[in-house]
């Protein structure tokens, strides 16, 4: 008897990060991916992924590259609520060299990555990562 593979929420969150994260230090287009279409802030300030599209062109656009991503994941949670939807996040550090004009700086510091699941996909709602800025 064969049985029906459970869905593995973590692994699917994880994976989700992974390609925001190798997306990031890459400058990729391919980052939207990973994006809900709107972005829940605290204080209930909500912004579409337009918004967030736009933030991450100015803030690629000022950097020729960025150079030596790493990044460790610490920690990884997710509540699975009613009408299959859910929330979760993780968390780690992360750091690269940003080059402008041939002058490098390291960028680095914490991270935190908020997802949501609606029609069994989880998606980023919330970025708090080393040189974004709302």
């Amino acid at each position: 008897m064969q049985e029906t593979p459970e869905f593995n929420h973590q692994a699917d969150i994880v994976n989700s990060a992974i390609r925001f994260i190798n997306s990031w230090f890459k400058q990729s287009k391919s980052i939207t991916n990973e994006l809900n279409d709107f972005f829940i802030l605290p204080g209930n300030k909500i912004l579409g992924k337009d918004v967030i599209i736009g933030r991450l062109k100015g803030i690629f656009g000022k950097s020729d590259e960025y150079v030596g991503g790493r990044f460790d994941i610490i920690d990884v949670n997710f509540e699975m609520l009613n009408d299959g939807k859910g929330m979760g996040f993780v968390e780690g550090v992360a750091g690269y060299r940003e080059v402008i004009e041939k002058q490098s700086k390291i960028v680095s510091g914490p991270f935190k990555l908020y997802f949501a699941l609606h029609n069994e996909s989880w998606k980023i709602v919330n970025i708090e990562f080393p040189g974004f800025a709302y």
